[in-house]
This record gives C-alpha cells, sequence and structure tokens, in this order.
C-alpha cells in the first residue's frame, strides 16, 4: 500500500541541503559576530587606557599653581616649558587627537592650554584655540557642567559632535590647597576603531562567504547526483568525480585546521602586495599578477603547524627548534598540494627559502631550478622581515634594508628581480608613507645572523 504521507527521496535530499546551509550560515554569522564584539571590546578598553594614562600624564606636567597667575598675567617661562610638554605628549600618544586645558567657569570654559594637532584623515594641521580664548559650553557638556564646576573626577565619555568620533577624558588638576583650578581635556580619536573594524568584518566575511560558497557548491553536486541515482553509469562518474572534489575540500580544510591556523601582523597580506608590484615591474600579464598574488598569500601557511612556544620566541633558536622552524615550506606545501584548481599555488610555499646559489631549504634548489613565483616572493619576503616591527626590534632603516637587498643579489636573491626591487625603489614605492628617517641600523653581519636564528622563524 503506497503511504500518501511519504515525502519523496529528491526532495528529502533537497531539503537536508537547506537545512544543512542554514544550519552553516548561522553558525559563522554567530563566530563572525562573536569576534567582532571581542575585538570592538578589546580595542576600546585598549583605547581607553592609553586616553587616561595620556590626561594623567598631562596632568602632573602642569603646576596648578601657576595657573590663574597665567590667566591674570599672561604667558611666562614656565607656561612655554609647560605647552612643550603637553605638545610632546600630544604627538607621541597613539590616536591621540586633541590635548587642551580649561578653566570651567559658568560662561564657559575658558582656554589655558590648547594644543595644535594634525587631521588624521588630512594630514592637515588643526589650529588650536588662543590662550584666554572664552569658548561656550557645547550641548553635549549639559549633565557634565555641574561636576565640572565642582571640580570632581569625570568618567571616560565618548561623544559624536562637530570635532568627530571622539573618546574623550577631563582629568582635574589642583593646586597646593586642593582646590581644583582647571581640566586637563585628552580626546581620543574613534574614527580608527571603526575603520578597523571595518576592514576586519569585510576579510573575515569574505573567507566565511568562500567556506559557504565551497560548500553549498559541494552540497549541489552531492545533491545532483543523488537524483540521478537511477541513472548508473553516469551515477558512477559522477559520484567519482564527487569524491576527488570532497577529498580535495576535506583534506584541505582539515590539514588547515590540524595546523590552527591564524594570521600575524599583516605579513602575507604585505608580501602579497610587494609580489604584485614586483611582478607587474617584470611585464607579466594581469592573469599572472593575479595568480602570484594569490599565491604570496598562501606562502606561509605552514606556519600554522609550528607551536606558538617556537614561532614566537625572542630568543635564540636551538637546532630542533630551527629545524621545526624550516619545516614550515613542507608543512605549506603538503596543506596545498592536492588543490587541483591551482596546482602552482603549493609551489609558492615550498619554494620561497631556496635560494640561486643553492644554500636555501627545504630541496637546495639554484638558479633557474627555483620556481619563478618563488624567486618573486623571495625578494617580497625578505624586504618585509627587514621593514616591519618584529617583537625584538624595530623595522630597520629603508636605505640599509635596500643595500642590503642589493647586496644579496645572485647569492639569496634572483638578480632580475631585485633589479625589478630597485627600480620600484627609485621610483619612490616600497617605502612606507610614515617612514620620515630613522629606523635600525644594524649591520649586514648581524642581519645575516638572526636570519639564522630570529629573523627566519619570522618571514
Amino acid at each position: 500500500m503506497k503511504e500518501k504521507n511519504k515525502v519523496p527521496t529528491k526532495n528529502r535530499h533537497l531539503l537536508l541541503m537547506i537545512l544543512l546551509g542554514l544550519v552553516m550560515i548561522i553558525t559563522v554569522a554567530a563566530v563572525v559576530t562573536v569576534s567582532v564584539i571581542i575585538m570592538n571590546d578589546t580595542t576600546r578598553a585598549t583605547r581607553t587606557s592609553i586616553i587616561e594614562h595620556a590626561a594623567k600624564l598631562a596632568s602632573t606636567r602642569i603646576d596648578g599653581d601657576k595657573v590663574d597667575y597665567w590667566m591674570e598675567n599672561g604667558k611666562d617661562e614656565d607656561y612655554e616649558s609647560t605647552e612643550e610638554v603637553l605638545d610632546s605628549i600630544l604627538h607621541n600618544t597613539p590616536y591621540l587627537q586633541y590635548l587642551y586645558v580649561y578653566q570651567i567657569k559658568e560662561d564657559g570654559c575658558h582656554v589655558v592650554f590648547d594644543i595644535d594637532s594634525v587631521d588624521e584623515q588630512t594630514g592637515e594641521i588643526l589650529e588650536a584655540s588662543e590662550f584666554g580664548e572664552l569658548i561656550e559650553f557645547d550641548e553635549s557638556w549639559t549633565e557634565l557642567i555641574p561636576s565640572l564646576l565642582a571640580g570632581k573626577q569625570i568618567e571616560t565619555i565618548e561623544t559624536i559632535d562637530t570635532y568627530g568620533w571622539l573618546l574623550t577624558k577631563y582629568e582635574p588638576i589642583y593646586d597646593s590647597n586642593g582646590k581644583c583650578v582647571c581640566y586637563v581635556g585628552a580626546d581620543l580619536s574613534m574614527q580608527g576603531v571603526h575603520d578597523y573594524v571595518t576592514s576586519y568584518v569585510i576579510r573575515i566575511s569574505i573567507i566565511a562567504a568562500v567556506f559557504l560558497i565551497l560548500c553549498i557548491l559541494l552540497g549541489m553536486r552531492i545533491y545532483i547526483g543523488a537524483r540521478r541515482a537511477d541513472e548508473m553509469d553516469s551515477l558512477i562518474e559522477r559520484q567519482k568525480h564527487d569524491q576527488e572534489l570532497t577529498r580535495e575540500i576535506i583534506e584541505a580544510f582539515a590539514k588547515v585546521v590540524d595546523l590552527k591556523d591564524k594570521y600575524t601582523q599583516g605579513h602575507s597580506f604585505r608580501v602579497a602586495k610587494y609580489t604584485e608590484m614586483l611582478s607587474r615591474e617584470l611585464g607579466y600579464d594581469e592573469d599572472t599578477i593575479e595568480k602570484y598574488h594569490n599565491i604570496a598569500l598562501m606562502h606561509d601557511i605552514g606556519k600554522v603547524g609550528i607551536p606558538d612556544s617556537v614561532l614566537n620566541k625572542p630568543g635564540k633558536l636551538t637546532n630542533e627548534e630551527f629545524a621545526l622552524i624550516k619545516s614550515h615550506t613542507s608543512r605549506g606545501y603538503e596543506v596545498l598540494e592536492n588543490i587541483s584548481i591551482m596546482p602552482e599555488i603549493a609551489v609558492g610555499a615550498r619554494a620561497h627559502h631556496e635560494r640561486p646559489d643553492g644554500k636555501g631549504y627545504p630541496l637546495g634548489l639554484s638558479q633557474e631550478e627555483i620556481p619563478r613565483v618563488a624567486q618573486i616572493i623571495a625578494v617580497a619576503d625578505c624586504f618585509d622581515a627587514m621593514y616591519s616591527n618584529r617583537p625584538y626590534r624595530n623595522r630597520m632603516n629603508f636605505e640599509k634594508v635596500v643595500s642590503i637587498i642589493k647586496e644579496a643579489s645572485g647569492t639569496q636573491l634572483t638578480p632580475d628581480v631585485v633589479d625589478a626591487f630597485l627600480r620600484l625603489v627609485d621610483k619612490g614605492e616600497f617605502r612606507a608613507p610614515d617612514d620620515h628617517g630613522g629606523g635600525s641600523m644594524e649591520s649586514i653581519e648581524n642581519i645575516r645572523k638572526n636570519e639564522e636564528n630570529q629573523e627566519t622563524h619570522n618571514t
């Protein structure tokens, strides 16, 4: 007897695929949301600590007994020296946008100090208010006025007004009699938090979307294959293909998960950017440039399998630890070698530490034996290793980095790729916008020693 309420097999498969898809979407959305909340809260806590420290430091540098004297008699040498100290605090505190000192009275804010600042978006100098100038209370001050007039401590507040999105701390300054004579005001820009969170959301959303698309494509293939179960010959061929596709995807993801995936300091993204610049300078077409960019993004994937205690060790590595670090090239190759859609993606992971003189690893390749993309990545990787801040040192002086790369041509690095790098340097590329000189000036000998212990496991 035919069951009236029995759901056809093909519909059951479809409903199952839809249900699994919804579960994956909800799970990924939950992970993304929680990670963004945690990152946002951590960033806010860090910036709150920065601004409270800056305001407290500034308050200790101002003589409370001199404030009324300055307001009545004008500036003197003590005023000028105090202003220089406040200027130093403003321009040496990360994210700090404004620093000022106000006397709070019934008619408004009387300017004691207001330090010139720089607009973080345009780079333009924002002229400060004049000494003694009266600034009327803003609407956002309404609830704060009684406490300010009483000289009370004020909790850190967050505002969005004509001055932008700011985190603000008011720190009272007392004279020798314990009277509050003025407040230090410190404003820290929160726009960077928004930009950072937005960038983070975009990146993690792209990763999640790629994962979901792969899973959906795989699910669709399985669903289509199940529907054609009655076509035996076609089913066998399709199942074989699906098994191969499933194995490739599952093995790749399983290896990444087993290797405890994480991203550190944007190194892979910078190396990919430099690889793209070098490839374009070398005359490659856009398809090849894009392919080399993607290969470079994955060049250090093997490091996710290296224990943090070894990968981030500040001191000199033991021989065993150094061998473990070097194994990231082979580990990366093992993770990527079965991805048939882009066979060369595994080459960059394995060969980016090979050298033209044959002294590289893991295979000891030399000259033209080294895949072209690995030759390019090697220069990009070497540059970023020296020209980026590390836990044990600041980035090197730019001219020093260029000279080291130039000297490494033909031994550690491929000559024509180094030539392309030098041409880009001459065009003003590679130097960071915030690099106005300075940086480490270690000798080439010290750099080579670092390469044998600390530096190698961070490149």
